[in-house]
């Protein structure tokens, strides 16, 4: 008798090649390192057919390892559709999906990600509560939504979560600021005694600079808006430090100019969800969108 196909462990497998790592596949499936091995395991003793090979380096899949993914995104893919089918028939066509992600993931990326989840005919009725990262975290913690995005290094450990891309910011002033005219770095003291523009403590961009200063900065002004940063650099405030998506037509524009420095401004996107919590199919199938390379990610 042929053996039922497991499609955990084909979804274990994609995102194995997604992710070139089986400990960050296991935590995208959340489940642990071990079972996701066992689950491996298993699959292979089920189909006689090895399908990844374990070193001291990691896990790699083999040639039938990646032909088993090239035919496992097929399968998913019209699975995902069904199931997708299946619920718009039910009563689950009127489901909501409860997220949170912080400024510059809700203005300039989810959106997309929503879109693709709406062509996939996935029905769902999305609700997003915009807020900072830190705010991010605790509607997770407290169930008020089932899945969180945030913009920080600083990862709650109390979270499960996955990496879903990288955005980089930026230095930005106004044209008549001295630092316009500058075509090399900024030193550090000159960083160190300027009063800046930044969002406010608890956000993504505001933590990834300061870890990047390695000091605590002096402040011109502090805003929860983004806009409200533009607005102030546009006028002379001071410089802000903004996600670059946010400043793409004021920089081609010429409206501001952004300045060179040492700064490592890298931030990985990240979503976040209880790690005791099954995700929702509607959450599960946006992760895999999210985690589709539509996002750039930070030079090695």
């Amino acid at each position: 008798m042929t053996p039922d196909i497991d499609m955990e462990t084909l979804r274990l497998l994609v995102d194995l090649a997604e992710l070139n790592s089986l400990s960050a596949a296991a935590q995208a499936r959340g489940v642990s390192q071990p079972a996701a091995s066992a689950r491996l395991r298993s699959f292979e003793a089920r189909w006689r057919v090895t399908v990844a090979e374990r070193s001291p380096r990691g896990t790699v899949l083999t040639t039938d390892g990646l032909a088993i993914v090239s035919w496992a995104r097929t399968v998913l893919h019209e699975v995902d559709l069904m199931r997708a089918a299946l619920g718009a028939l039910s009563d689950e066509r009127h489901a909501e999906l409860e997220m949170a992600a912080s400024l510059t993931i809700a203005e300039f990326i989810l959106p997309r990600w929503l879109g693709e989840l709406r062509n996939r005919s996935v029905a769902v009725r999305p609700r997003l509560h915009v807020v900072n990262s830190e705010k991010v975290a605790e509607l997770v913690r407290s169930r008020t939504v089932d899945v969180g995005f945030i913009e920080t290094a600083a990862i709650p450990r109390d979270l499960a979560h996955g990496i879903v891309g990288a955005d980089e910011l930026a230095v930005v002033v106004e044209p008549g600021h001295p630092w316009a005219r500058r075509s090399t770095p900024l030193p550090h003291d000159v960083l160190r005694n300027e009063a800046w523009v930044l969002r406010e403590t608890g956000s993504g961009t505001r933590s990834t600079f300061e870890r990047a200063l390695r000091f605590e900065p002096r402040l011109a002004m502090e805003a929860d808006s983004t806009t409200a940063l533009i607005g102030a650099a546009r006028a002379g405030v001071g410089p802000a430090v903004v996600s670059r998506r946010a400043v793409v037509s004021d920089l081609e524009t010429g409206r501001l100019v952004e300045v060179l420095t040492d700064l490592d401004l890298w931030r990985p996107l990240t979503a976040v969800w209880l790690m005791d919590r099954r995700l929702p199919d509607s959450v599960d199938a946006l992760l895999r969108i999210a985690r589709s390379g539509t996002t750039r990610q930070p030079p090695a």
